[in-house]
């Protein structure tokens, strides 16, 4: 997992109530940590976490897009159970 340093919740991390500041993302390791991470929060759906990683700064790295396509299909399978 990532490490969050001192104002990455603030800078990066959700800005809604009840949500704020949890899954900060402002390296690719930390996006990719919420994206794991991303059914563990209260006050934020799975799929708003892969949507903020989509749209951050790294939404467009292979690795995270491979990341949150994987995340989505896994996703997708559960909610088919």
């Amino acid at each position: 997992m990532a490490q969050v340093k001192s104002g990455d919740r603030e800078k990066t991390g959700f800005k809604k109530k009840g949500a704020k500041g949890k899954y900060p993302m402002a390296t690719r390791a930390q996006v990719l940590s919420a994206i794991k991470l991303r059914h563990h929060g209260k006050g934020v759906s799975a799929s708003e976490v892969l949507s903020k990683a989509a749209a951050s700064k790294f939404g467009k790295d292979p690795q995270v897009k491979s990341a949150i396509a994987r995340a989505r299909e896994r996703d997708r399978k559960k909610g088919d159970k």
